[in-house]
C-alpha cells in the first residue's frame, strides 16, 4: 500500500505535466502557423485586389465615349449600333474583359462586345440586375454573379453614361476571374473567397465553388433568386465541423475547422476582407503539425515528471551523487535559458521581416503600379514560400534534436534559420522600395542604383524566361529625377523587353547609359523581333498594346512617357538595324 501511494503522486504529476506541456506546445505551433500563413494570405488578397483594380476605372473612361452616347441617343440607327458593337468588341479584346455592353435607361442592351456570338447580350434586358439599378441611383455599380445568358461567373463594374438631361444609359464591364482561380489551384495552399452572403465564389478546390460553409436562410435564398445572382445553381452547404478552440484570443480572424466531415483534416483558416468589396478571403493550412506538437508535448511532460521522480529516488539511495546531479540539472536549466533567449531573438527578427512585408503590400494602392505589382506577386510568393517551408522544417528538426540532447545540431539549425530570415528581409525590402508612394521630388539619383533595384524586382521573371541581362552604366552617373518614379519607368521598359525576347532563339536585354553634355542618354535594347512599322506611331497612345489580349491595357508606356516629360525628359522608341527594339530616355544630368 505504501509503495502504491509513493508512485501515485508522480503519476498524477505526470498527467498534469503532460496536459500543460501539450497545451503550451499546441499554442506555440498555432502561433508559428499564423506567422507563416498571414503574409501568404495577404499576397493572395493583394493579387485579387490588383486584378479587380485593373478594370475598375474602365467603365468611367468609357462612359464619355461619343460613340456610345450617339448610339443610345438613336437606338434605332443600325449603323450607329454596328459602330458601337465594333468599338466595344475592340476595347474588350485589348483590355481582356469578358464582356462590355451598353444598356439604355430601361435596362435593354443595344450594343455588346459579344454581339457576333450566339450568346450575344444585344436586345437582352438586365433591369433586374443590382449593378444596373445602383449605377443609375448611386453613380456606380458593382456585382458578382452568374451570367444569365452565358452561364459564366464574373464581376461586373457599371457606370452611368451622362447626357444633357441626365443619364442616357449604363456601360457595364464584366471581368472573369477564372484564370486567377486556376492559378490558385496549382499552388499548395487551399484558398477560398466568400461573398457577403456567405457563398464561396472562388476556390482553389473545385468542389468548394458555389457552396456555403453555413446553410442559407429562406429569406436570403428568395433575395438571391430575385436578382438571379446565382442563376440555376444549387447553393448547397458544405459539411463543416468546427474544431476545438486552439487559436489565441487575439487572432479573431483565425478559426479551426474541418471541411468534408469529422474525418477530414483539421484546417487553420486565416481570413481577411478584400478591400473595396464585401468578400472575405480564407487561407486554410493543414494543422497536422499542431497535433504532432501536442502529442510531443504530452509525451515530453509525462517523461519529464517520471524522470524527475526516478532521479529523486536515486538521490535518496545514492546520496554521494547528489552534488553531481544538482550540477547537471543547473547546466540543463542554463542551456534551456540560453536556447529560449536565442529563439526569442530569432522570433523578433521574423516578426520584423513580416512587418516589412505588410508595409510593402500597403503601398499597392497606387493605380499606376497595380498591373506591374499584380504580375510580380506570383514571383514574390514563390521567393518567400521556399524559405518559409525551410523555416518550418528547420524549426521542427531543432525541437527534435533538443529532445535527443544534441545542442550542436540545434545551433546549426538556428544558424540556417537566421540566414533564411535575412534572405526574406532582402526580398521584402526591394518590393517595399518599389511600391511605396512617391513624393515626386526630383533629386540626384545614381542611375546604376536605380537600374539595380529595377532588375532585382524582375529577377524571378528573368530567371524563368532564361534571359541574359547586361548593364553598362558608370556607377557615378547621376540624373535629376524622383528615385521611385525612375525605377517605375525602368521596370516598365525592362519588363516589356523581357516579354519581347520570350521564345526567341537568342534572349538578351541590355541597359546602357552615357552622358552627353548636360543630358544623359539611357537605352534599353533587346534581341526580340522588333516593333512593327505600323505600330511605332501609336506606341504612346492610351489603350494601344502589341501584347496578346488580357496581358496589358496599353497604359504602361503612356504613364512612363508622362513621368519622363514631368521631369524634363523625353522617351523614344525605334528598331535596331541589326534587329530588336530600342527605347531611348533623354534625361537631365545631375553633377
Amino acid at each position: 500500500m505504501r509503495r502504491f501511494l509513493i508512485w501515485l503522486g508522480p503519476v498524477v504529476l505526470a498527467v498534469l505535466a503532460a496536459a500543460v506541456t501539450g497545451l503550451l506546445a499546441e499554442r506555440l505551433a498555432v502561433s508559428q502557423l499564423l506567422e507563416q500563413a498571414g503574409p501568404r494570405r495577404d499576397i493572395y488578397v493583394e493579387g485579387l485586389r490588383s486584378e479587380l483594380a485593373r478594370y475598375e476605372t474602365l467603365p468611367a473612361v468609357m462612359a464619355y465615349s461619343s460613340t456610345l452616347r450617339q448610339m443610345l441617343a438613336h437606338p434605332q440607327d443600325e449603323a450607329l449600333r454596328q459602330q458601337a458593337n465594333a468599338y466595344l468588341e475592340q476595347v474588350a479584346e485589348v483590355s481582356g474583359a469578358a464582356a462590355i455592353y451598353a444598356i439604355d435607361p430601361q435596362g435593354t442592351t443595344h450594343a455588346a462586345s459579344n454581339w457576333r456570338g450566339p450568346g450575344s447580350f444585344v436586345d437582352m434586358n438586365f433591369a433586374y440586375r443590382p449593378y444596373f439599378r445602383d449605377a443609375l441611383t448611386k453613380g456606380y455599380g458593382r456585382f458578382y454573379g452568374i451570367g444569365t445568358t452565358s452561364g459564366a461567373p464574373g464581376y461586373y463594374f457599371a457606370r452611368p453614361i451622362p447626357g444633357p438631361d441626365g443619364a442616357v444609359g449604363v456601360v457595364v464591364v464584366k471581368v472573369s476571374l477564372a484564370a486567377m482561380e486556376r492559378t490558385w489551384g496549382q499552388a499548395a495552399d487551399r484558398v477560398l473567397v466568400r461573398d457577403g452572403h456567405g457563398v464561396t465564389i472562388l476556390s482553389s478546390v473545385p468542389d468548394w465553388a458555389f457552396r456555403t460553409l453555413d446553410p442559407l436562410s429562406d429569406g436570403l435564398r428568395e433575395r438571391l433568386e430575385a436578382t438571379r445572382q446565382y442563376d440555376r445553381i444549387d447553393l448547397r452547404a458544405l459539411e463543416v465541423v468546427r474544431g476545438a478552440s486552439v487559436v489565441p484570443a487575439a487572432q479573431e480572424e483565425a478559426t479551426a475547422l474541418r471541411i468534408g466531415g469529422a474525418r477530414a483534416p483539421l484546417l487553420l483558416a486565416v481570413s481577411r476582407t478584400v478591400p473595396g468589396t464585401d468578400w472575405t478571403l480564407m487561407l486554410l493550412t493543414d494543422m497536422a503539425p499542431v497535433l504532432h506538437a501536442r502529442h510531443l508535448g504530452w509525451g515530453g511532460g509525462a517523461v519529464a515528471v517520471l524522470l524527475l521522480t526516478l532521479a529523486t529516488l536515486l538521490v535518496r539511495q545514492r546520496r554521494r551523487t547528489a552534488r553531481a546531479e544538482r550540477a547537471t540539472r543547473a547546466a540543463l536549466q542554463q542551456a534551456a535559458h540560453d536556447l529560449e533567449q536565442q529563439v526569442s531573438a530569432r522570433t523578433a527578427e521574423l516578426v520584423a521581416a513580416n512587418s516589412d512585408l505588410q508595409r510593402a503590400q500597403d503601398g499597392l494602392v497606387q493605380a499606376a503600379k497595380l498591373a506591374a505589382l499584380g504580375q510580380l506577386a506570383t514571383g514574390i510568393a514563390h521567393e518567400l514560400n521556399q524559405p518559409l517551408a525551410a523555416l518550418r522544417t528547420l524549426s521542427d528538426n531543432a525541437a527534435a534534436f533538443l529532445a535527443r540532447g544534441k545542442p550542436d545540431r540545434v545551433t546549426e539549425n538556428l544558424t540556417l534559420i537566421g540566414d533564411l530570415t535575412e534572405r526574406m528581409a532582402r526580398i521584402t525590402a526591394q518590393l517595399r522600395g518599389f511600391a511605396r508612394r512617391s513624393e515626386n521630388r526630383p533629386e540626384a539619383v545614381r542611375l546604376a542604383v536605380a537600374a539595380g533595384n529595377s532588375l532585382a524586382l524582375l529577377a524571378e521573371k528573368t530567371r524563368r524566361l532564361g534571359v541574359t541581362v547586361e548593364t553598362a552604366i558608370d556607377p557615378a552617373l547621376c540624373v535629376r529625377f524622383d528615385p521611385v518614379r525612375l525605377e517605375q519607368v525602368l521596370v516598365n521598359l525592362l519588363g516589356n523587353a523581357l516579354d519581347a525576347v520570350n521564345g526567341q532563339p537568342q534572349r538578351w536585354v541590355r541597359l546602357e547609359a552615357a552622358r552627353d553634355g548636360g543630358r544623359v542618354r539611357v537605352r534599353v535594347l533587346d534581341s526580340g523581333p522588333g516593333i512593327a512599322a505600323a505600330s511605332l506611331p501609336h506606341l504612346f497612345e492610351p489603350f494601344f498594346t502589341t501584347k496578346p489580349p488580357g496581358q496589358g491595357l496599353g497604359l504602361g508606356l503612356v504613364i512612363s512617357a508622362g513621368i519622363v516629360q514631368d521631369h524634363g525628359g523625353e522617351i523614344k522608341a525605334d528598331n535596331r538595324p541589326e534587329g530588336g527594339a530600342m527605347f531611348t530616355l533623354d534625361l537631365p544630368a545631375h553633377d
